[in-house]
């Protein structure tokens, strides 16, 4: 038997709204496993804080050797701020590794030192990848601490950077790329929006079946 038309206007109506209701409750599952990460990332933080403090012997010694490379804090700006190539790398490469410490790196002091608005230039360094590599990890290690840390990267301006460094011809800055804008996207829902506004997601699969094919091609050549 045929539907009158009110009939068949309300079926449709009803599949629409099965419809937007599926796109809706897939939305909110979605912002809620950025939620669930996001606490997973912060308990994990406080776990290794809480860790620290229980192991007072090995804290105490990594705490007194992060505070002796601090005292190599204004060497290291200086580097940074330097026009010479080899100072700029050799000073981003101990923020690096200042950042790179398991327990309670000084994220905040180096913040406060001033160089992240220079790492993001060294970003923009497509002469230099190795570079742009160290500051990209730099970088990468300050958005993985809190909220604030990711925040500042955020207001920097590296999110668009990071997204085209998915087109890098190195690999080593295309992979840290990634690194980067999954921390900056795991921090909340409105992070996540953001780097898949600047077209992280486009990009990245642009940039992954270039390299793919011409990775074929090579091996098919050799």
């Amino acid at each position: 038997m045929s539907l009158r038309p009110n009939a068949r206007t309300e079926v449709r109506r009803n599949r629409y709204k099965v419809a937007v209701d599926a796109d809706e409750g897939r939305r909110r599952r979605e912002d809620n496993m950025v939620e669930i990460r996001k606490s997973k990332r912060e308990e994990s933080l406080l776990k290794k804080r809480r860790e620290g403090l229980q192991q007072f012997p090995t804290s105490t010694l990594q705490s007194l050797n992060v505070e002796k490379k601090l005292e190599s804090l204004p060497s290291m700006i200086a580097g940074v701020w330097s026009d010479n190539n080899a100072l700029q790398l050799e000073a981003t490469t101990q923020f690096r590794k200042l950042l790179s410490i398991e327990r309670c790196p000084p994220i905040e002091e180096v913040i406060q030192a001033g160089v992240v608005p220079r790492f993001v230039e060294f970003l923009k360094r497509e002469d230099f990848p190795q570079l742009q590599f160290e500051a990209a990890w730099a970088l990468t290690n300050i958005a993985s601490g809190t909220s604030d840390n990711t925040r500042v990267v955020i207001d920097h301006g590296a999110v668009p950077i990071f997204v085209q460094l998915l087109g890098s011809p190195s690999d080593d800055v295309r992979e840290q790329a990634v690194w980067a804008l999954g921390n900056v996207a795991g921090d909340s829902p409105r992070c996540r929006d953001l780097v898949l506004g600047h077209g992280a997601m486009g990009y990245g699969l642009k940039s992954l079946s270039t390299h793919v094919f011409c990775d074929l091609r090579v091996k098919n050549e050799t």
